[in-house]
Protein backbone atom coordinates (compact mmCIF):
# COMPACT_ATOMS: atom_id res chain seq x y z
CA UNK A 1 0.00 0.00 0.00
CA UNK A 2 0.84 3.86 -0.70
CA UNK A 3 -0.49 6.56 1.98
CA UNK A 4 0.16 9.74 1.29
CA UNK A 5 -0.95 12.77 3.03
CA UNK A 6 -0.04 16.26 1.24
CA UNK A 7 -0.23 19.99 3.21
CA UNK A 8 -1.27 21.81 0.25
CA UNK A 9 -1.57 25.65 -0.34
CA UNK A 10 -3.96 27.32 -3.29
CA UNK A 11 -1.88 30.24 -4.19
CA UNK A 12 -4.87 31.96 -5.50
CA UNK A 13 -6.83 32.14 -2.14
CA UNK A 14 -4.18 31.21 -0.20
CA UNK A 15 -6.72 28.48 1.13
CA UNK A 16 -4.83 25.56 2.93
CA UNK A 17 -5.70 22.07 3.87
CA UNK A 18 -4.78 18.28 3.85
CA UNK A 19 -5.19 16.10 0.95
CA UNK A 20 -4.79 12.42 1.55
CA UNK A 21 -4.58 9.24 -0.84
CA UNK A 22 -4.65 5.11 -0.14
CA UNK A 23 -3.11 2.97 -2.74
CA UNK A 24 -3.21 -0.86 -2.73
CA UNK A 25 -0.66 -2.69 -4.92
CA UNK A 26 -1.75 -6.47 -4.06
CA UNK A 27 1.66 -7.92 -3.56
CA UNK A 28 3.46 -9.13 -0.23
CA UNK A 29 7.11 -8.26 0.42
CA UNK A 30 9.06 -7.91 3.11
CA UNK A 31 11.12 -4.67 1.84
CA UNK A 32 9.58 -2.17 0.18
CA UNK A 33 9.87 -2.84 -3.75
CA UNK A 34 11.64 -0.68 -6.13
CA UNK A 35 9.60 1.80 -8.10
CA UNK A 36 6.86 2.17 -5.21
CA UNK A 37 5.40 5.13 -4.78
CA UNK A 38 7.59 7.26 -7.97
CA UNK A 39 6.86 4.60 -10.61
CA UNK A 40 3.97 2.79 -9.10
CA UNK A 41 1.91 4.06 -7.14
CA UNK A 42 -0.41 1.52 -7.55
CA UNK A 43 -4.57 1.53 -7.70
CA UNK A 44 -6.51 4.28 -5.91
CA UNK A 45 -8.73 2.80 -3.18
CA UNK A 46 -9.56 5.85 -1.14
CA UNK A 47 -8.77 10.11 -1.02
CA UNK A 48 -10.17 12.83 0.85
CA UNK A 49 -9.85 16.28 -0.80
CA UNK A 50 -9.44 19.23 1.93
CA UNK A 51 -8.79 21.03 -1.87
CA UNK A 52 -9.50 20.44 -5.26
CA UNK A 53 -6.62 18.74 -7.11
CA UNK A 54 -4.25 20.95 -9.69
CA UNK A 55 -2.22 24.06 -8.91
CA UNK A 56 -1.47 23.27 -5.21
CA UNK A 57 1.45 24.40 -3.67
CA UNK A 58 2.83 21.78 -1.16
CA UNK A 59 3.83 22.66 2.25
CA UNK A 60 4.51 19.29 3.65
CA UNK A 61 3.93 15.51 3.13
CA UNK A 62 3.90 12.20 4.31
CA UNK A 63 4.18 8.96 2.47
CA UNK A 64 3.81 5.70 4.22
CA UNK A 65 5.06 2.55 1.74
CA UNK A 66 4.00 -0.95 3.17
CA UNK A 67 2.52 -4.09 2.57
CA UNK A 68 -1.15 -3.98 1.75
CA UNK A 69 -1.48 -6.87 4.86
CA UNK A 70 0.36 -4.57 7.32
CA UNK A 71 -1.38 -3.98 10.23
CA UNK A 72 -2.02 -0.77 12.02
CA UNK A 73 0.38 -1.44 14.76
CA UNK A 74 3.11 -2.60 12.53
CA UNK A 75 2.74 0.59 10.78
CA UNK A 76 2.67 2.95 13.59
CA UNK A 77 5.59 0.94 15.52
CA UNK A 78 7.25 1.50 12.49
CA UNK A 79 6.78 4.99 11.98
CA UNK A 80 7.01 5.59 15.88
CA UNK A 81 10.69 4.14 15.28
CA UNK A 82 11.33 6.27 12.12
CA UNK A 83 10.66 9.24 13.52
CA UNK A 84 12.73 8.44 16.55
CA UNK A 85 15.88 7.15 14.88
CA UNK A 86 15.81 10.79 12.45
CA UNK A 87 14.41 13.28 14.98
CA UNK A 88 17.65 15.25 14.60
CA UNK A 89 18.00 14.85 10.51
CA UNK A 90 17.65 17.66 8.06
CA UNK A 91 14.20 17.37 5.67
CA UNK A 92 13.50 15.57 3.98
CA UNK A 93 13.71 12.50 5.60
CA UNK A 94 13.33 9.01 4.20
CA UNK A 95 14.15 5.59 5.91
CA UNK A 96 12.97 2.06 5.77
CA UNK A 97 11.86 0.09 8.77
CA UNK A 98 10.52 -3.60 8.63
CA UNK A 99 8.85 -3.75 6.01
CA UNK A 100 8.04 0.18 6.12
CA UNK A 101 9.57 2.75 3.68
CA UNK A 102 8.22 6.44 4.99
CA UNK A 103 9.21 9.87 3.32
CA UNK A 104 8.67 13.14 5.37
CA UNK A 105 9.55 16.57 3.95
CA UNK A 106 8.18 20.36 4.49
CA UNK A 107 8.53 24.10 3.76
CA UNK A 108 11.16 26.37 6.04
CA UNK A 109 7.80 28.02 7.31
CA UNK A 110 6.35 24.38 9.13
CA UNK A 111 9.92 23.34 10.38
CA UNK A 112 9.95 25.45 13.92
CA UNK A 113 6.18 22.99 14.53
CA UNK A 114 7.50 20.04 12.79
CA UNK A 115 6.29 17.76 15.23
CA UNK A 116 2.89 18.46 14.98
CA UNK A 117 2.60 18.85 11.07
CA UNK A 118 3.97 15.45 11.01
CA UNK A 119 1.05 14.38 13.69
CA UNK A 120 -1.38 15.80 11.33
CA UNK A 121 -0.37 13.80 8.55
CA UNK A 122 -0.04 11.14 10.33
CA UNK A 123 -3.88 11.46 11.48
CA UNK A 124 -4.58 12.41 8.01
CA UNK A 125 -2.92 8.96 6.67
CA UNK A 126 -4.34 7.00 9.49
CA UNK A 127 -8.29 8.30 8.19
CA UNK A 128 -8.14 7.68 4.74
CA UNK A 129 -6.72 3.80 4.91
CA UNK A 130 -9.58 2.96 7.88
CA UNK A 131 -12.12 4.70 5.87
CA UNK A 132 -11.01 2.94 2.37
Amino acid sequence: MYLTALHVVDPATGQEGVNAYYYEHRVTWDVPPPGIPDQDPGELVAHHLALPTGGNRVRAFLDVVAPDEATWTEIRQSFVTFVSATQLQPFPRKGIVGRCLFRIGLDFGLAAHWHREIAELYREVQAVRVGG
